[in-house]
């Protein structure tokens, strides 16, 4: 991935903190908005559900997952402005020192969450990213494998 298209996705990464995930139900997309901590190095992105969710289910059932994050601010200018990302990868259930770690991330970038993180029910799931898909410029898009 060039230097300056991974910036860009860092960048993006690092400036937002909701994401819209979207799991497969038995019928249907389905979507949500998640809170995330991401990797330094692209490769893993970390969120948190309570386990009586559909979110849930449908995770456990399929792991094939895609977050989308944006920096569109609701203005005509965003069709030549704004950057749109999708992270397409594999989620699964962390337990032991990976839930440890990604409670901390998420409790660090996400400070106002610290009880619904410390939660009994609430499990910590981490996406392997496999390929990012960039859209800039409302129409121009690079898939970018994650190496």
């Amino acid at each position: 991935m060039e230097r300056a298209l991974r910036k860009k996705i860092a960048d993006l990464l690092g400036g937002q903190k909701l994401g819209i995930l979207a799991t497969q139900g038995q019928t249907h997309p389905y979507q949500n908005i998640v809170a995330f901590a991401a990797g330094r190095d692209l490769k893993n992105i970390w969120f948190a559900t309570r386990r009586e969710t559909s979110k849930y289910r449908n995770l456990k059932r399929r792991k094939q997952v895609s977050i989308f994050i944006d920096d569109r601010s609701n203005r005509a200018a965003d069709f030549q402005e704004a950057t749109g990302i999708t992270a397409l990868g594999l989620a699964g259930e962390l337990c032991g020192q990976g839930r440890q770690r990604s409670m901390k991330l998420l409790r660090e970038r996400h400070p106002h969450l610290k009880e619904f993180l410390e939660a009994p029910d609430c499990a910590f799931f981490e996406i392997r990213v496999r390929t990012y898909v960039v859209v800039l410029h409302f129409q121009e898009v690079i898939e970018a494998p994650v190496g």
